[in-house]
């Protein structure tokens, strides 16, 4: 064998060798880049498992707390259930024997009205635990103007009309512990205000399931009540409560209407009873010519609370009887000549001296039938000086007591004790005028001591005076009103 030929075979062998080693480097050289790449990606992949892992888990503590809430929440809207009854209480009216037993009528009335609620809840909702259910009321009102309502219409007296409806109120609190009797005050737009916004919040309130709404005597609560009737889920735990007959508005809105007649009056209180027309009134009854005459007391023409012309009373002490003229025109002899003429008896004179008459109590109306305070007496500063350190020891007097010489209140906590002199009654009477009588010039409580007007009239220039729309009336008496409803009249017009 030529060596030349050997020579080449291993050069081409090893030139086969070189390109192979170089293949097997660059084959290498991929592997490694792409074990590389694929680390990366691994890297890759298991930082987003761990992110996963974490997320996961942390959106599961998330779903595991909200469904705690969730789960709280249930239970807290099913928890204190109950039913709300808000009631416009200068218009829907409790019974008139309810009213009159004050504190008894109150509590009955808290027990009716919680009875009717119970039972139409329980036939509204039979599937439901609805004697768990709580039923909160409140009866929002203006106290005063519903005394004045209650004594002009003649329900109850004006002596007692709003100590007898605050003592209803209470008892009515009372009865229940979620029930409240809410004073609101003058001015119809506060309790308006109040029942709208009650209404607002807890339609709205899930524990509420179902609300009684007792405006259906004012047209003023139907743009409030409109929004609802579209909405189903109110609509339908919406009822209304219908004392006197629901205006034809409300009827149209298609809720729920319930009456309670045995705790509501379902007609509206009577007009009030006006007093007769000073102007109005007849003219006094003239003597028959030739009748004897007496000094004016006892004389003068009386008229009853009807108008109507009551016969002449003379004085006790006048033995003398006025007769009239027989209709056929012939004179007949007066009894009190048939007296003169009697023969004379043997008698015993009682010369101690006369017992005189108590005067009898009166109050005073103007023109216009609006009661007027008589002017009192200047008080004597002497007399104001004693009051004032007596009441600086003592405490504040009671009218009732000293003024009217009784008081009926045994947890009167005015001081009673022993009795003011003159000059110090005229001190405390001059105390109580300064505050308003709450019938105002319609009182007809003819042992009122409160004041019924301004006493400056159309000349008081005070900012903030108590008595507010009892200025503009005529201060100038024209009748006497005594205790028995008769009465005089004292300035001719």
């Amino acid at each position: 064998m030529d060596h030349s030929d050997d020579l080449n075979q291993y050069v081409q062998q090893l030139e086969i060798f070189r390109r192979n080693d170089f293949t097997r480097d660059q084959m290498i050289q991929d592997l490694l880049v792409r074990h590389g790449q694929l680390q990366a990606l691994y890297r890759e992949k298991c930082d987003d498992y761990s992110n996963e892992v974490e997320s996961r888990r942390m959106w599961q503590t998330k779903a595991n707390n909200l469904g705690q809430e969730v789960s709280s929440l249930k239970k807290a809207n099913e928890s204190n259930p109950f039913v709300f009854v808000i009631i416009d209480g200068d218009g829907a009216v409790f019974q008139e024997a309810l009213l009159k037993r004050g504190a008894d009528g109150g509590a009955e009335a808290g027990y009716l009205l919680w009875t009717e609620i119970k039972n139409y809840v329980t036939e509204a909702y039979p599937e439901a635990a609805s004697e768990d259910w709580n039923i909160i009321v409140q009866v929002v009102l203006n106290v005063d103007g519903l005394a004045k309502k209650l004594h002009s219409s003649g329900i109850v007296p004006n002596t007692t009309t709003e100590r007898t409806l605050c003592e209803f109120g209470r008892a009515f609190g009372r009865a229940q512990p979620l029930f409240s009797f809410i004073d609101v005050g003058s001015g119809k737009e506060s309790a308006d205000h109040k029942i709208r916004e009650m209404l607002r919040v807890m339609v709205r309130v899930t524990q509420c399931k179902h609300i009684f709404f007792g405006p259906c005597h004012d047209n003023g609560y139907l743009p409030v009540l409109e929004p609802y009737k579209l909405d189903s889920k109110v609509a339908k735990k919406l009822t209304l409560i219908e004392t006197t007959p629901a205006e034809e508005g409300f009827k149209q809105l298609n809720f729920h209407r319930v009456s309670f007649k045995s705790v509501f009056m379902s007609e509206k209180l009577p007009e009030r009873v006006q007093r007769p027309a000073v102007m109005g009134m007849p003219p006094p009854v003239s003597l028959p010519n030739g009748a004897p005459t007496r000094p004016a007391s006892g004389v003068g023409p009386t008229y009853s609370a009807n108008n109507g012309v009551l016969p002449l009373r003379p004085a006790a002490d006048n033995p003398s009887r006025i007769t009239s003229p027989p209709s056929n025109g012939s004179q007949t002899t007066p009894q009190w000549t048939a007296v003169t003429r009697a023969p004379a008896a043997p008698k015993t004179i009682d010369i101690s001296p006369a017992k005189k008459a108590a005067a009898r109590k009166y109050y005073l109306l103007n023109k216009d039938s609006q009661r007027i305070d008589e002017p009192l007496p200047k008080i004597d500063p002497a007399a104001e000086k004693r009051f004032k350190e007596r009441m600086s020891r003592e405490g504040n007097f009671c009218n009732n007591y000293h003024l009217l010489n009784s008081c009926k209140n045994p947890e009167c906590y005015y001081v009673h004790g022993e009795k003011l002199s003159a000059g110090e009654l005229l001190v405390l009477k001059q105390k109580s005028r300064g505050i308003p009588c709450s019938m105002g010039s319609e009182c007809d409580d003819i042992g009122c001591t409160l004041g019924h007007h301004c006493k400056w009239f159309r000349d008081c220039n005070h900012v903030h005076c108590r008595f507010e729309g009892l200025h503009d009336i005529d201060g100038k008496p024209r009748v006497k009103v005594f205790e028995d409803g008769s009465m005089k009249i004292i300035d001719k017009l």
